[in-house]
């Protein structure tokens, strides 16, 4: 047996995940013993997240495998460090002056952002399904925190309980798909994944195995759980409009986006070799896009009906989940690029929605109402404009960057043969 070493080479490759993690343990015992609460957490806090892009970035050009193969060092997943970065960055620049005016310190809201940042950072470059596991619950934990974090509020409470008894559960079916994987491959390697797809001989055996189409269908119930998708969302229309707004921005983009990294390494990348085989391509495609199709036109339905911003924005975001589940369904790296596109235009502009309905709540003492937008543009100009972007950009409306997004997302899945899917998509 190969003795496990850590190398300098495997340091450098999760650094973005250290400097963030460093940064969190730092801001968080700074908040602590602090007697005068200071914006110094807040600066620690983006200064740390810019070193982990930078470190990130340095790191796009590699393209092996770190910590015994257990980790991936490449583009994609220092691309998503990045995105993860960038998002913690807009996560505490909305949450400063929102917080402090709900009395809550700047400091335990970006110390949880930094700790989710970490579990994200994994998933989006776990090259084992117990690596991937690892990173979604040391997200989904500080999640749970996070949806609490008004401890005075009745709603807030509600919301982080819901989402904690509801996570607990999913996790459960996760973890029982990784036990079928292990049980149908002998490994929880994505590497070894692929090899034995590739394989004819062994491929056949697994692709008929009842064992692996279990595994296949707990796995997605884990992941449609984090990224809120159709019927595994009961949880996020009353976890957004309970938690505090700048936490829900943050479940609804870097969360959703972590979740979606994993997902994509798991199905397109490393069960990619399965188009070698039609009849269990097609099988796969068909649970991918059905459950795709219902989060679009559940959530785009729902959506029209609610007359709270949050809980429409919720809905949305179930939808934009289907969206980007028709990339995952097309099973190929165009479609996991489609998808990486779709995450990182929808993180921007779900975050500026969000951002506009954290303002307008601090200007009525409220929770917004659609009714509340009636004469935006007369009292707050810049303000109107700005989420007047993000809707028709949300809606994939020309020039804006959500058409560029839908239209990789359907030349994706039109590519990988799910012609109809993607029209009933638009």
């Amino acid at each position: 047996m190969i003795p496990f070493q850590i190398t300098a080479r495997d340091i450098y490759g999760i650094m973005p995940l250290l400097i963030l993690a460093g940064t969190g343990v730092v801001v968080l015992m700074w908040d602590a013993f602090e007697k005068i609460h200071t914006r110094i957490p807040l600066f620690l806090t983006i200064l740390g997240a810019i070193a982990a892009t930078i470190a990130a970035y340095l790191n796009l050009d590699n393209t092996g495998h770190i910590f015994s193969g257990m980790i991936l060092n490449n583009s994609f997943a220092n691309y998503y460090a990045i995105l993860f970065s960038v998002g913690v960055i807009l996560a505490v620049l909305l949450a400063e002056r929102y917080l402090r005016d709900e009395g809550v310190m700047v400091g335990e809201f970006a110390a949880l952002t930094l700790f989710s940042a970490c579990g994200m950072i994994m998933l989006a470059s776990g090259n084992d399904l117990i690596v991937t596991f690892l990173g979604l619950e040391t997200m989904s934990i500080a999640f749970y925190v996070l949806a609490g974090l008004f401890r005075k509020r009745k709603e807030s409470n509600e919301a982080a309980l819901k989402y904690f008894l509801l996570g607990a559960f999913s996790t459960g079916f996760f973890l029982y798909g990784i036990a079928l994987f292990y049980g149908t491959f002998a490994s929880t390697n994505l590497d070894a994944i692929t090899k034995a797809l590739q394989n004819p001989i062994s491929s056949h055996a697994i692709l008929t195995s009842p064992m692996f189409w279990m595994g296949v269908g707990m796995l997605l119930v884990g992941f449609c759980f984090k990224i809120a998708a159709f019927p595994f969302h009961q949880w996020a229309p009353d976890v957004y409009e309970g938690a505090p707004t700048v936490v829900a921005a943050f479940f609804s983009t870097a969360g959703k986006a972590g979740a979606f990294a994993a997902l994509i390494l798991i199905f397109n990348i490393a069960m990619g070799p399965i188009a070698l085989d039609v009849d269990a391509m097609h099988k796969m495609q068909t649970i991918i896009a059905v459950i795709a199709l219902a989060s679009m036109f559940y959530g785009n339905i729902t959506a029209l009906a609610q007359m709270n911003l949050k809980r429409m924005l919720a809905y949305s975001s179930i939808a934009h989940a289907g969206y980007m589940l028709l990339g995952v369904a097309a099973m190929d790296r165009e479609g996991a690029t489609a998808v990486t596109i779709y995450l990182t235009v929808y993180t921007l502009m779900q975050m500026g929605a969000f951002g506009v309905v954290a303002m307008l709540e601090k200007e009525s003492g409220r929770s917004v109402e659609l009714n509340d937008l009636a004469g935006l543009g007369r009292r707050s100009p810049w303000m109107a404009f700005i989420m007047s972007i993000m809707m028709l950009s949300l809606t994939g409306i020309p020039p804006f960057g959500g058409f560029f997004a839908k239209y990789y997302v359907f030349s994706a899945a039109i590519r990988g043969g799910l012609t109809v899917s993607a029209v009933l998509g638009m």
